[in-house]
């Protein structure tokens, strides 16, 4: 890997770490929209900071191998004090001639060495080859992992909007029966209404309110969840932050869908597709690295050492110089060699065939979530005019209440239904807003606001 992509890929890292522009945090914010609630997770977000650490785990093993091209050069010193036997003694006195032997000693020994391998068969550079996929692959990982923590941040968001459709269309319902309840008693007290329809409209008060609680229930979920992903370590949002309301989608919003550009897009983008083409690059290269141990290696040494006795002060006559070009070359191993090569290639044809799969998953996960959004875009349209027609209709029989032509228990029919159509309508409005999301996650797409100047593809809608 050279110095430009070294320097993109940090470039690119710091890029998606920025704080936010100002240094705002999530206490600063009033509004919050699903754009600013990802790039809070993305900086945030522990699991992904951890992955950053792993890229830059990475990245050392890289400088590892690098590493082995240059020579090693190693200094040592030794001071050695000894004591010589009595017998030993006594013998070289009687050599000398009687002469008084000094039975302690002391050896002063420096040497400084370097070494330098000159030929390895190749296996440095595919070791260094080995690394840089390595990093590549935990590069990848990371922005798999921005990939689904987008996805994940976004149907949290989606789940917290729901739950305020619904807490709104309870407050319309309770709203529509406290109102019918309060002409009730009015008619009750005229003598012209019947104890039995003010509690009728009592209990679909309760009930509303029952619908009410559940939905700030669901709300509250919801923005539990959203906060793990946002790191935050209360666990909790803000108190007084309330979230961007997402607005009605227009058929002439949609845009058409073609297939085919968005599995090209997915086949481009998608980081876990492209972490398993490193990894098939790995593969190879360990190949290469095995089918070194065929070559011989040739290395270059050499050492200045120095010896003195008895005192430190070394001159230059105490020292001398050795130099070596070592050639080592193994004749067999009993078949190891060969194993090795034989096991690299398997796992070789492994990582293939594993990347061969995973485009079909990919492929798979692109259709089913065309599939999905098509079905939501029809889905919306349905309810919607379905709602426009059950508010007539109910706003008809109101009407027909009001004069006396249309049974009590018609009026609460008809309510229900609207209560139901309108739930129906905000789940296919949040549904075609999820399912957007998640195409552009099988696509990668998501990730295009993130990542500079890395040929991102268009997004889908």
């Amino acid at each position: 890997m050279n110095w430009k992509l070294s320097f993109l890929i940090v470039t690119t890292i710091s890029f998606i770490f920025v704080p936010l522009a100002g240094g705002k945090t999530l206490e600063d914010i009033e509004v919050l929209d699903l754009e600013t609630a990802q790039e809070i997770a993305l900086a945030e977000n522990p699991s992904l900071a951890a992955a950053a650490e792993r890229v830059e785990q990475a990245r050392q093993r890289i400088e590892q191998a690098r590493a082995l091209y240059y020579p090693s050069v190693d200094a040592g010193g030794a001071a050695v004090s000894g004591r010589m036997s009595a017998a030993d003694a006594a013998s070289q006195s009687m050599i000398l001639g009687g002469a008084d032997i000094d039975r302690s000693s002391e050896r002063y020994q420096v040497t400084l060495g370097a070494s330098w391998l000159l030929f390895d068969g190749f296996s440095r550079k595919f070791n260094n080859l080995i690394a840089e996929s390595g990093q590549q692959e935990t590069e990848q990982a990371r922005r798999d992992g921005m990939r689904l923590l987008l996805q994940s941040v976004a149907e949290s968001y989606y789940g917290a909007q729901l739950a305020l459709y619904n807490k709104a269309i309870a407050e319309a319902d309770f709203s529509f029966n406290s109102k019918q309840a309060a002409e009730a008693r009015v008619s009750m007290n005229a003598g012209a209404g019947s104890l039995s329809a003010v509690l009728n409209f009592q209990v679909q008060m309760n009930n509303a309110s029952t619908e009410i609680l559940l939905a700030e229930r669901d709300y509250d979920l919801a923005l539990y969840g959203l906060a793990v992903l946002l790191g935050r370590e209360s666990g909790r949002m803000p108190e007084r932050l309330r979230l961007e309301r997402v607005e009605m989608v227009e058929e002439s919003e949609f845009v058409s869908l073609s297939t085919d550009q968005l599995l090209q897009a997915a086949a481009n983008n998608r980081p876990d597709l492209l972490r398993q083409e490193f990894s098939v690059q790995r593969a190879e290269s360990a190949v290469g690295s095995n089918k070194a141990r065929f070559y011989p290696q040739l290395s270059l040494n050499g050492s200045v050492d120095g010896n003195r006795l008895d005192d430190m002060g070394f001159e230059e006559d105490d020292f001398g110089s050795t130099v070596s070009v070592n050639l080592s070359y193994n004749l067999f191993r009993g078949g190891g060699d060969r194993a090795k090569v034989a096991e690299a290639k398997a796992l070789q044809r492994e990582a293939v065939r594993t990347l061969e799969q995973q485009k079909n998953i990919v492929q798979s996960e692109v259709r089913r979530a065309i599939t999905r959004l098509e079905q939501a875009r029809a889905q919306l349209k349905l309810q919607r005019a379905s709602v426009k027609l059950v508010e007539q209709s109910r706003d008809l029989v109101e009407e027909g209440y009001k004069a006396g032509q249309e049974s009590l228990a018609r009026l609460n029919e008809v309510q229900r239904d609207l209560v139901r159509t309108q739930s129906r309508l905000a789940q296919s409005l949040i549904s075609l807003y999820t399912n957007r999301q998640l195409l552009k996650t099988a696509t990668g797409e998501s990730l295009t606001p993130y990542l500079a100047g890395d040929g991102m593809g268009k997004g889908a809608e």
